[in-house]
């Protein structure tokens, strides 16, 4: 794999870090596809980009994230034609619920998953993911 494509995907992955910490929705929605499927807690959905952005930004108000680093680096691996590629992700995150009954609270977890990438154009959009939290 050819470094300059390791690094876009790697660019991504540094967005979204960026958009956790910020709490840019706007920023987390530049990431995805028009459409991508998401699997996780036994059912597969597929999720409009606009869709992905309104929930990120609903989120993002309702907390403030403090940490959102790797735990070790993500693996990456690009198909032969260089038009699609995943990336397995394993971080840890700090946050504090900003509003409701749980406001003040601060919650540090483990997050796992494998991102599917397409290529579009010069720039790579997440088309699909599975997840997986645990509270530590």
């Amino acid at each position: 794999m050819s470094g300059s494509v390791r690094d876009a995907l790697l660019d991504v992955h540094r967005r979204e870090r960026e958009a956790h910490l910020t709490g840019d929705a706007a920023l987390m929605a530049s990431c995805f596809a028009e459409q991508i499927w998401e699997a996780g807690r036994g059912q597969l959905t597929r999720i409009s980009r606009t869709e992905l952005e309104q929930r990120f930004g609903a989120y993002f108000e309702s907390v403030r994230y403090s940490l959102w680093d790797d735990l070790q680096p993500p693996h990456v691996v690009v198909s032969g034609d260089g038009r699609q590629a995943w990336m397995a992700i394993h971080i840890e995150a700090r946050l504090a619920e900003l509003a409701g009954g749980d406001a003040g609270r601060e919650r540090a977890f483990e997050s796992a998953w494998i991102a599917v990438y397409e290529r579009h154009g010069d720039d790579w959009l997440m088309v699909g993911i599975s997840s997986s939290v645990v509270d530590r």
